[in-house]
C-alpha cells in the first residue's frame, strides 16, 4: 500500500457541489474503490527469473489477473479515481515483457528491434515486484485525492502476490 499526504494537509480539488461543505459529496470522506475484486483485469506477459535455480529462469508467461483498491476522497467526477486510468496504468504491461534491470534478454530485445515490448524493472519481475511497482506507478498517476493505492497480483492459481 502507497501512503499519501493526509487529505487534512491537501488543499480541496473538488469544485462545484463539492466545495460545499453542506453537500453529501464533502461530507462523504474517504471512499473505497476495488477494481478487479470480482472480475479481475487480466494481462497477458512474459518474464524470467534470471538469478532464480529452477525453471522460472527461463523465459515464460503468465496470464495475470490484477486487482486494485484506492482509498480517497471523491472527485469532481463523484468518484474515487476513473477506473480507466488505473486500467491504462495496467494495460501498459498486456503483451510486454518484463526483465530485470541488467538481464542479456534486454539487450537481445534491443537487437531484435523489439526494445519497445520490453519492459524493465529494477528488481527481479516476480508478482511481488509487480504490485509494488504498479502501486508506485499509480500513486504517481491519480489524483492527489488518493490516499492509499493497494495491488494484488496473481500469477497463477496458487500464486497471488499483494499488500496487507
Amino acid at each position: 500500500m502507497t501512503g499519501r499526504t493526509p487529505p487534512s494537509s491537501r488543499s480541496d480539488t473538488r469544485g462545484g457541489d463539492g466545495g460545499d461543505a453542506d453537500s453529501p459529496v464533502a461530507r462523504a470522506g474517504e471512499r473505497v474503490l476495488r477494481i478487479g475484486s470480482d472480475r479481475p483485469v487480466r494481462i497477458s506477459a512474459g518474464h524470467r527469473l534470471l538469478h532464480h535455480d529452477g525453471k522460472c529462469s527461463r523465459p515464460h508467461g503468465h496470464n495475470y489477473e490484477i486487482s486494485v483498491e484506492l482509498v480517497g476522497e471523491l472527485t469532481d467526477e463523484g468518484w474515487v479515481a476513473d477506473k480507466g486510468d488505473v486500467t491504462d496504468v495496467i494495460d501498459e504491461w498486456d503483451h510486454m515483457f518484463l526483465l530485470e534491470s541488467g538481464d542479456p534478454l534486454v539487450e537481445a530485445f534491443d537487437e531484435s528491434g523489439d526494445a519497445d515490448a520490453a519492459v524493465v524493472l529494477d528488481a527481479p519481475p516476480t508478482a511481488e515486484v509487480m504490485a509494488v511497482v504498479l502501486e508506485g506507478k499509480l500513486a504517481d498517476d491519480l489524483p492527489d485525492t488518493v490516499s492509499e493505492v493497494s495491488v494484488e497480483v496473481r500469477e497463477t492459481g496458487e500464486l497471488c502476490a499483494g499488500f496487507r
